[in-house]
């Protein structure tokens, strides 16, 4: 990221700290989210202070960065509290070491840099592992794994394989990892990174904007079952991805902790009950992705 725009991305996320930032969502790499468009800071439980007579002695929350803007994983409720399978998971993890969470929610290309900062503990946004974002944070162990494909238009004539989008226009957010996978997969395609105004990306792709939009496979899933059949995903993935949380490089005891949680949630079932429960598949137990 070019400096200026590393300076914008960081005053944004500081200004979301303060609890006064609207979300941005990822554009084409995000199915819609119903998710309510003012609630910036959605607060799990009370946050408890030293003074506080019920637990004098707590820890302090864990401010838990999202963008807030991938359901089911995360989105915000019509009251504006954070909700979502990757929410009950994060909140299960605080309580695993004593301590709640306090969420802030801030445009995606906030992320990283609030972690890389150190201004937030985690952030917890599906985001995919990388080896150039590894660089930045530090990743705890993954906790659910897809895929990124492609959505197309449905029909004769239209893309069903990689060969089939030479030349055609392929959006994917900026930032994100579906634009790595179609500069490495697609290189023939015509990546489309700029969002339009006024366009959410399936529109873009039925008005023949674009040819197809590269996302994870939730929300692609999502996309597809709400089109009526008029949108699909090619036969082959272009990726494999893998979520995790991201932590400040120098937080290797809380690091730890969060891992020890997430392995228990495993070892336990508890992750496939909330994958159950939020009709999610990991890609595992996706048979025929």
């Amino acid at each position: 990221m070019r400096r200026p725009a590393l300076l914008v991305a960081l005053l944004t996320l500081l200004t979301a700290l303060t609890g006064c930032v609207a979300p941005a969502s990822r554009s084409a790499d995000r199915a819609p989210t119903t998710a309510a468009p003012d609630a910036a800071t959605s607060t799990a439980a009370p946050a408890a202070t030293a003074t506080d007579p019920r637990t004098p002695d707590a820890a302090p929350p864990l401010v838990v960065a999202s963008d807030l803007d991938n359901m089911p994983f995360a989105g915000v409720d019509e009251d504006g509290r954070a909700v979502g399978r990757d929410v009950e998971m994060m909140e299960a993890v605080a309580a695993a070491m004593g301590r709640t969470v306090r969420w802030h929610r801030a445009p995606f290309e906030t992320l990283l840099p609030a972690a890389q900062g150190g201004f937030a503990d985690v952030v917890c946004a599906t985001l995919g592992v990388t080896e150039e974002r590894a660089e930045k944070v530090a990743f705890s162990r993954p906790y659910f794994e897809t895929v990124v494909t492609v959505v197309v238009r449905a029909g004769p004539g239209e893309p069903r394989g990689w060969d089939d989008l030479d030349g055609l226009r392929v959006a994917a957010g900026k930032g994100t990892t579906s634009e790595e996978a179609v500069r490495a997969k697609l290189p023939r395609a015509v990546l489309v990174t700029e969002a339009k105004e006024g366009l959410t990306s399936a529109e873009r792709l039925l008005l023949g904007d674009v040819d197809g939009i590269a996302m994870d496979g939730p929300a692609a899933d999502a996309l597809v079952v709400g089109s009526g059949g008029a949108l699909a995903t090619l036969h082959t993935p272009l990726a494999r991805e893998r979520y995790a949380l991201a932590l400040p490089m120098d937080r290797a005891d809380l690091l730890a902790a969060v891992d020890a949680a997430l392995r228990q949630f495993e070892r336990s079932g508890q992750m496939d009950r909330w994958n159950g429960k939020w009709g999610l598949r990991p890609v595992a137990s996706a048979a025929g992705r």
